[in-house]
């Protein structure tokens, strides 16, 4: 009896760890793809049911008749609406035939719907589900009109969310998000309010990504942020509402992208152990922000984008030492128009090891390039510099004078010089040919 005992409770243990070991093989699966599963065994019929795991994507859903070998019959549906009503139709019955009460994971992607009422309850119908369920894992993917006010924000289960939606989150009342480490925003509206309730109720919140939202806040606060990205583009002058004050004493890495309208003058960042900062600028501004300033301390800094140069020449006047700085690289500058610039910026880098620069040609170099004075200019004083890695992009006439310019800046270092050529496909050549 004890032998048979202990027998059924080995293939029990088995059991178990074959069923964990299933639903980890299916977790990298869609919910559809996971369904299909239950033709493979009668032992899998059903297993799908338990799945801690759902990723609903509409873009990677098949179903038979997705495609026509001639036009839609008068008063058939358009094939891309058949579809999604098709898919529709599969997440909610996936999700009432569902047998399991853990929930680890909900992903929903479904782009492609139209706004209408019927997709809208759709959709709220999904968020609902997902946070009654308290998963840890929320990724939801949608351009419809909903609101976000459905208790994603309160769901106290939350690790990890990710809100793909355009839409606005200026009427959610509370925030309460004690497990919260991981936001990731994208085409949201934000506002003061949100980001004062966000830290306040997120207390573990240490990776916060905002991607081409709208932002209307002056300051942001958090003791507890260590990775902070901001690529916010507002196209209206927000005076009163623009970035003036970003203090994340604990933060550790920083990617931000040079808003004109969203930045404030004189903008502080208060980020004493910040150690990597990338600053990219891609819209032209004449004032001074201090965002040099605010980055000083980095070890790793990455400067890039097509009006970096207005970046340096705004920020330059009152330039701070980098003395921590190890790694520099710096995208978007022609490294004989702007030579000056760049030699002014890397001698206040007195103790930078490498050096990376992605060269680009100016568009009138027959009127800049002429001028030889530009290649006249103070070494490097860096003698710790080891190497300088060159990405080049541009005419080939011009190569010999970078070349002579990244001499220049290694004089006293020695560094060694590398230097790969791109294929330029703008003017069709390879400029070391």
């Amino acid at each position: 009896m004890k032998r048979a005992r202990d027998s059924r409770g080995e293939k029990d243990r088995i059991s178990s760890l074959s069923v964990h070991l299933i639903h980890l093989i299916m977790s990298f699966l869609t919910a559809q793809e996971a369904v299909r599963t239950c033709i493979l065994s009668k032992r899998w019929k059903n297993l799908w049911t338990t799945l801690p795991f759902l990723d609903f994507d509409l873009s990677k859903f098949e179903y038979e008749g997705e495609f026509y070998d001639s036009e839609p019959e008068f008063g058939e549906p358009e094939p891309q609406i058949n579809k999604c009503m098709r898919f529709r139709d599969f997440v909610s019955t996936t999700l009432l035939l569902r047998q399991a009460s853990e929930l680890h994971t909900f992903r929903l992607s479904c782009r492609e719907m139209s706004s209408s009422p019927m997709y809208n309850i759709f959709v709220r119908s999904c968020i609902l589900y997902a946070v009654k369920h308290s998963p840890q894992v929320l990724n939801i993917n949608f351009s419809i009109d909903c609101p976000l006010s459905l208790g994603i924000f309160t769901c106290g289960s939350l690790v990890d969310v990710s809100l793909y939606c355009r839409t606005s989150v200026h009427k959610i009342k509370a925030i309460k998000l004690p497990c919260l480490r991981r936001l990731y925003l994208k085409e949201t509206y934000i506002n003061q309010d949100f980001i004062d309730k966000l830290f306040s109720g997120s207390p573990v919140l240490e990776f916060l990504h905002l991607e081409n939202c709208g932002t209307e806040f002056s300051t942001l606060n958090s003791q507890s942020l260590k990775y902070l990205e901001i690529q916010c583009y507002c196209w209206v002058d927000t005076t009163d509402k623009r970035m003036e004050l970003i203090n994340t004493p604990n933060l550790l890495s920083f990617c931000y992208s040079i808003c004109p309208y969203a930045m404030g003058h004189n903008m502080h960042l208060q980020m004493q152990n910040l150690t990597s900062a990338s600053i990219n600028s891609y819209l032209p501004y004449n004032f001074r922000s201090n965002i040099l300033i605010g980055v000083s301390n980095v070890q790793n800094l990455n400067l890039s984008g097509e009006e970096i140069k207005a970046l340096l020449e705004n920020e330059l006047s009152n330039c701070p030492e980098f003395s921590n700085l190890k790694d520099l690289s710096v995208d978007g500058l022609c490294l004989i128009c702007h030579s000056n610039l760049l030699a002014y910026f890397l001698n206040h880098c007195p103790n930078l090891e490498e050096l990376s620069l992605h060269h680009r040609d100016c568009f009138s170099p027959e009127k800049v390039h002429g001028n030889v004075e530009l290649l006249k200019i103070t070494p490097f004083k860096g003698k710790r510099l080891e190497k300088v890695e060159v990405k080049f992009v541009g005419a080939g006439k011009h190569f010999p004078r970078v070349m002579r310019y990244l001499q220049d800046i290694t004089e006293e270092s020695g560094a060694q010089i590398n230097v790969t050529s791109l294929y330029d496909s703008y003017r069709g050549i390879d400029i070391l040919e």
